[in-house]
């Protein structure tokens, strides 16, 4: 019988929460402390990682929240999305006529920009929702997700529309709405305890022409091909995290939102081990430390060695070769 690949693990674009920040970062906050207290890595301005896992970055939104209020935060994060985030996959959109036509390509775009994203376009007694699916919890952490979903939509309508459109019914997953209701502020109709957030596209919208202008597909990020297996996407979600932190499996499961057992098993079906992946991210960081001429004695201390023994003996082992041939011999530096 054959194997169905597994989907990829939800993950966001690092750029889009370098944004996020930045934007904040300008009306008083401690970027550093969020940085921290989310769970996010601490030299996220310095990285070149494209993807980070959902779960820190779910945190970093809550703590936004909290830190200017309800209000603040909503006109902040729609700027966020409508000045920089947007016009990002715009691009992609500029082949559709008619909106209807954007939206039903939408759950490729958002599949390939945030892989493991549930974004869909549903037709359900002929009424047509733009959706988003998620794993329900019942935290704080997850309204928020809610908002945050809710107004990218919104501010995704009205990009491809040049309009000041807003939804007339919305559903949530959450049972309180009191939160979105006040980061809309709007009169909206709201449906709780639903199976996914969604937001009502009415037929007008649907039938009107999308509508560019030049500087809205300029310098655009090209689509990422994306290869969906589980260990590919536990990968690229930890990566960011192997310079700073000494990752142990209940870290690593914790960051994935998955009980160590879970990931443990998912990684066994792949034929892989969370030691053997850890060596690939170690194999891959410490490369990329040596090729930016870090000494071997930083290297080992940055990724939790004890000595630079321990290190030479375990890139050894990933590698076949020693760091200080390495360097010599594939980099052409000298220790």
């Amino acid at each position: 019988m054959q194997k169905i690949a597994s989907k990829p693990l939800p993950m966001i674009r690092t750029g889009y929460t370098k944004i996020l920040l930045d934007v904040f970062s300008k009306h008083g906050i401690n970027v550093q402390e969020l940085l921290n207290d989310s769970g996010l890595p601490p030299d996220l301005f310095e990285t070149d990682k494209d993807y980070l896992p959902v779960e820190p970055v779910k945190r970093l939104v809550y703590l936004l929240s909290s830190q200017v209020g309800v209000n603040s935060f909503s006109e902040l994060l729609r700027t966020a999305f409508r000045q920089r985030i947007i016009p990002q996959i715009l691009k992609q959109f500029d082949s559709t006529v008619t909106v209807k036509e954007a939206l039903e390509k939408v759950n490729i775009i958002f599949n390939h920009d945030s892989p493991g994203s549930e974004i869909t376009f549903e037709n359900e007694y002929e009424k047509y929702w733009l959706c988003r699916s998620a794993s329900y919890e019942d935290t704080i952490y997850f309204i928020w997700g809610e908002v945050f979903a809710v107004l990218y939509i919104i501010e995704l309508i009205q990009a491809l529309t040049k309009s000041d459109w807003f939804p007339e019914q919305v559903k949530i997953q959450h049972v309180d709405d009191e939160v979105i209701r006040s980061a809309l502020n709007q009169k909206t109709q709201f449906f709780i305890s639903q199976s996914k957030s969604a937001l009502l596209i009415d037929e007008k919208t649907l039938n009107s022409t999308v509508k560019f202008i030049p500087s809205d597909t300029k310098h655009k990020e090209p689509l990422v091909e994306w290869h969906s297996s589980f260990s590919d996407s536990v990968f690229t979600s930890l990566l960011p995290y192997v310079r700073e932190h000494s990752l142990n499996i209940k870290q690593a499961a914790k960051l994935l939102q998955m009980t160590p057992r879970t990931f443990q098993r998912r990684l066994k079906e792949e034929r892989t081990s969370f030691r053997q992946l850890k060596e690939s991210l170690i194999l891959s960081i410490s490369c990329e430390l040596m090729e930016e001429g870090h000494s071997l004695t930083h290297i080992s201390s940055q990724l939790g060695y004890n000595n630079i023994s321990h290190f030479s003996r375990a890139f050894k082992r990933i590698s076949g070769l020693t760091p200080k041939i390495y360097k010599k011999s594939i980099l052409g530096l000298a220790e």
